[in-house]
C-alpha cells in the first residue's frame, strides 16, 4: 500500500509537470522555470547565493513543485561537501543551477564543478542564475546527455552528485568508473533514490566491494510527507 500510495505521488508529480509544459508552449501561461529565473534574477541582490536559494525555496513551497534537491536534503548535500573538501566536482542534472550554488560556495578558492544539462533551456537558465550568484569563476557547464559528455571528460573527480534522469544513474555512474575518472575515496551522492524506487542502482553500490554505500531517509524535496532518501557511496580504488 505504501508503494501505491508513492507511485499515486510520484504520477501527480509528472503530470502536472506534463499540464504546465504543455500551458507553457501552446502560450496559455508562462513556463514556470522562466517565472523562477525572473524571481531569482530581481528578487535576490547580486552576489549573493543564499538570497538566490531562499527565493528558489519559497516558490516551490509556496506556489508550485521544482525538481531541485530542496532545502532540506541540500543541507546535506552541503555536508557532505564540507567533510569531504574536493578539489574537484562532477554534477549531473543541473536544472535551474540551484544544487550548484549550494556545492560552489561551499569549495575551497582551488576547487571547481563540473556540471552535465541535457536540456537547453536548463542550461541557459543555469548559467543565468550562477552567474547572478557571483559564483560561476568556479563553475564549468557543459550542455548534453550525461553518457555523450562523460566519455570526453579527462579528469578525476572527488565528488559526484547524482540528480538527473533516474534510469541513467547506474549506467552513468558505471561509465563513469570505466573511464577511470573517479579518485580514490571519492563520493558519489545520489538523490531520490525512494521515490524513483531505484533498486539496480541501490543494489549495485550497495552489494559491489567497490563501494561502501550509506542510505539517509529523507522527505522528498518541498514535501514533509513523502518519503524520499539520498545514497552516498565511497568508492574504493583498489578494489
Amino acid at each position: 500500500m505504501k508503494n501505491f500510495y508513492r507511485l499515486l505521488d510520484l504520477a501527480k508529480i509528472i503530470i502536472n509537470e506534463i499540464i504546465d509544459y504543455i500551458a507553457s508552449y501552446l502560450g496559455v501561461k508562462k513556463f514556470k522555470v522562466d517565472i523562477v529565473k525572473n524571481l531569482a534574477l530581481k528578487s535576490a541582490n547580486k552576489n549573493n547565493p543564499q538570497g538566490i536559494l531562499d527565493t528558489i525555496d519559497q516558490y516551490a513551497w509556496n506556489k508550485a513543485f521544482l525538481m531541485n534537491i530542496g532545502d532540506e536534503k541540500g543541507l546535506l548535500l552541503e555536508k557532505a561537501i564540507k567533510e569531504k573538501n574536493p578539489a574537484n566536482c562532477l554534477e549531473l542534472g543541473v536544472y535551474l543551477g540551484y544544487s550548484s550554488i549550494r556545492i560552489l560556495r561551499n569549495l575551497h578558492e582551488n576547487s571547481k564543478l563540473t556540471s552535465i544539462e541535457a536540456s537547453n533551456k536548463y542550461f541557459e537558465i543555469s548559467q543565468k542564475i550562477v552567474s547572478h550568484s557571483g559564483l560561476s569563476n568556479r563553475w564549468k557547464p557543459m550542455k548534453g546527455k550525461a553518457k555523450d559528455v562523460i566519455p570526453s571528460l579527462k579528469e578525476k573527480y572527488d565528488f559526484v552528485f547524482l540528480d538527473h534522469w533516474k534510469d541513467e544513474y547506474l549506467s552513468d555512474l558505471k561509465t563513469i568508473q570505466r573511464q577511470g575518472l573517479l579518485n580514490d575515496k571519492a563520493v558519489i551522492f545520489a538523490d531520490n533514490v525512494v521515490l524513483f524506487n531505484m533498486e539496480d542502482y541501490l543494489s549495485y553500490v550497495r552489494n559491489s566491494s567497490t563501494f561502501e554505500s550509506k542510505f539517509i531517509s529523507t522527505m522528498r524535496e518541498y514535501s514533509k510527507t513523502q518519503p524520499d532518501g539520498i545514497e552516498i557511496s565511497i568508492f574504493n580504488k583498489d578494489d
